[in-house]
């Protein structure tokens, strides 16, 4: 690995639907074609997280026609939350690191509150403008992620 540092980004979104709801959408670790925007399809082989002694590895097809291939690190049905790794991605080097968690909680009333969280890697001779850029623009990614799964629940 790259000697560097890790950032933390944690996005949390309110969405007014039942958790078991929206982890029926987002919880299928193939299914992200169902509610990620840009996603034109997401195949995966193997079977089961690697926690686990599996081996189960998606590979999704984005519109601008490249792939990022990604390892389903752990997954723990019972809490809505599973955690995955970048394998491969456009712009993303072989000795970066790339972990997220991705977790349903259940609130009052109906709710529920998604929580996705990356840990990634920064060369640490990165200025810190642009460990900050990086920080921003995975945090707007997921936001946006976020706000388009609530659109697309409120839809139904």
């Amino acid at each position: 690995m790259e000697e560097g540092t890790l950032q933390q980004v944690t996005v949390q979104q309110v969405i007014p639907h039942e958790a078991s709801t929206v982890w029926q959408l987002t919880g299928d670790f193939g299914g992200l074609k169902n509610w990620l925007p840009g996603v034109t399809e997401c195949s995966v082989s193997g079977k089961g997280p690697r926690d686990q002694g599996g081996d189960a590895e998606r590979a999704v097809h984005l519109m601008d026609g490249s792939i990022t291939r990604e390892s389903l690190e752990s997954r723990d049905e019972s809490q809505m939350c599973y955690r995955y790794a970048i394998l491969e991605a456009k712009g993303f080097k072989a000795d970066q690191q790339f972990m997220a968690t991705f977790q349903v909680l259940p609130l009052a009333d109906g709710q529920c509150e998604v929580v996705w969280t990356a840990r990634f890697s920064v060369p640490a001779t990165l200025s810190a403008e642009k460990v900050d850029k990086a920080r921003q623009q995975v945090s707007q990614m997921y936001q946006f992620f976020l706000a388009h799964l609530t659109t697309l629940l409120a839809a139904d």
